[in-house]
């Protein structure tokens, strides 16, 4: 299937020699929303890490649209990264953020131009094209990191707790207002939280991590309904 994510069963291993991953299988199709929950040190960011390419499997294999990337390099694998703290460049403007990765990529000025804008249009930034990000608010800040990440097109998208670092009234706005906008969007995403609220929200598919493995999966109904074993039902709060 085109744009479709396999991971058969991958594994790492920390130089300590303990095991942080094991047994992972995973298959996304394109355009699926999947939200990876669980707590502290189950493993949630490095199976991102695994998947950009900014860590290597010790055992198992890593498949995107019937390639297999293990050590493919991240820039040529073409996904997209939004992280915790949005690492936005400090010294440039908001349209010179979101451009950052076309010009990497040595897109023409024209395109740039024209892809920017269409960003800040998606993003709800029209407008703010001159602004410092300094001057911007927690969700202005969160919206020009999305925008970023979308501007070289990739063809998956990775967002490791993108709300975390923000207030709880603030976080539950934006995660509405980062949820519609990917929903307009046909492209595989991974939501990695803490947060099963979060998560149920972001996901149409979730996976429950404890302890390296994958200790359920299911639609969020189907998690609450039906959770596996004691660990998932009290993780939920249930």
């Amino acid at each position: 299937m085109e744009n479709e994510l396999v991971l058969d069963q991958v594994g790492k291993i920390f130089d300590d020699g303990s095991l942080v991953l094991r047994h992972i299988d995973l298959r996304l199709a394109q355009g699926t929303k999947l939200s990876v929950l669980g707590p502290s040190g189950s493993g949630k960011t490095t199976l991102l890490r695994l998947i950009a390419g900014l860590e290597t499997p010790d055992s198992g294999n890593i498949f995107f649209d019937g390639q297999r990337i293990n050590d493919l390099p991240p820039h040529q694998r073409r996904f997209g990264m939004m992280f915790q703290e949005f690492a936005l460049f400090p010294h440039m403007n908001v349209h010179d953020n979101i451009g950052y990765g076309l010009r990497m990529k040595g897109f023409s000025r024209d395109r740039i131009q024209v892809r920017v804008k269409e960003m800040l249009a998606l993003t709800g930034l029209s407008g703010f094209e001159k602004r410092q990000v300094d001057a911007l608010s927690g969700g202005e800040r969160q919206r020009v990191a999305l925008a970023r990440a979308l501007a070289p097109e990739p063809r998956l998208l990775m967002l490791d707790e993108p709300l975390s670092s923000l207030d709880r009234v603030l976080r539950k706005r934006l995660l509405a207002e980062l949820t519609a906008i990917l929903s307009r969007l046909n492209i595989t995403t991974l939501f990695v939280t803490h947060d099963h609220e979060e998560a149920f929200a972001a996901g149409s598919r979730v996976i429950i991590m404890n302890q390296g493995s994958i200790e359920q999966a299911g639609r969020p109904d189907e998690l609450v309904q039906s959770p596996k074993n004691q660990w998932v039902r009290e993780f939920l709060g249930l």
